[in-house]
């Protein structure tokens, strides 16, 4: 049986299928993207399949268990192994107040 293995802030969570959406074959996939390149890689020596669905959700399809590594010199994540299988990709994201869009654009701040 498989389990969601947690990788930082990424976590695979399995499935039984990938939805229909755009595939490509690769050896080699960034599942979690760093603005400091210290990206979370799903490696493999044999190609898979990276499904991207209408939503825009990324799912990975291995034929054959496959590592993910945090491409990072120091205080990166343990280097994992995981199984064959379809698994859906989840990214933490974080929460910014500053970053929303104010609902009402004519409303200005008080100034005292």
């Amino acid at each position: 049986m498989r389990t969601p293995i947690r990788h930082g802030e990424v976590m695979l969570v399995p499935v039984g299928s990938a939805p229909d959406g755009t595939c490509e074959r690769v050896t080699s996939c960034i599942v979690g993207h760093s603005e400091s390149g210290h990206h979370h890689v799903l490696d493999s020596d044999l190609e898979f399949a990276t499904i991207v669905s209408a939503s825009g959700t990324l799912y990975v399809d291995l034929d054959t268990p496959s590592r993910l590594l945090h491409r990072k010199d120091h205080e990166q994540h343990r280097e994992l192994e995981v199984p064959a299988g379809t698994w859906r990709v989840v990214r933490k994201t974080e929460y910014d107040v500053r970053s929303s869009v104010d609902p009402n654009p004519r409303r200005r701040p008080v100034v005292d």
